[in-house]
């Protein structure tokens, strides 16, 4: 899969390189195209724990910056605590590994600096979402991170 990323970004590069930008516009495409080829992407799928009905999804992207998690949660409720544990979802380290920010409305973006993909994947790492900022032993949606 790594090959079939690579070959893609490159060939992607080329072309780019060789029909060269055109204004504003052929510059903004060249730089998000060189945005997006500097690191890998994954997408973890989060589902609803504890008869919450939150499901959703969580997309990692690795950036010069950190890793980026953006995360989407239908039904979330209030402003939620959101972290990156060490385990899987069905026997989580308590502790959390990663704290991101909370989930509201829905929605939550965080980078994390220093941490990749690949780090994360090399052992079990999982996302998960607490019912509320005073309910965090309840687990409402989780997602494990899987290569």
């Amino acid at each position: 899969m790594k090959l079939v990323l690579i070959s893609s970004a490159l060939a992607a590069a080329i072309s780019l390189a060789s029909t060269g930008p055109v204004g504003a516009e052929g510059k903004m495409a060249h730089m998000s195209s060189m945005k997006m080829m500097s690191g890998m992407s994954a997408n973890v799928t989060m589902n609803e724990q504890n008869g919450s009905g939150e499901n959703g999804t969580a997309m990692l992207h690795d950036t010069a910056k950190g890793l980026v998690v953006t995360i989407h949660i239908k039904n979330a409720k209030g402003p939620q605590p959101v972290h990156i544990h060490k385990g899987t979802c069905a026997k989580l380290d308590p502790k959390p590994a990663y704290a991101l920010h909370n989930v509201v409305n829905g929605m939550s973006t965080t980078t994390v600096p220093g941490v990749t993909i690949a780090q994360l994947e090399k052992s079990p790492f999982a996302i998960n979402a607490h019912k509320s900022l005073t309910d965090i032993p309840t687990y409402v949606s989780c997602g494990d991170i899987k290569k």
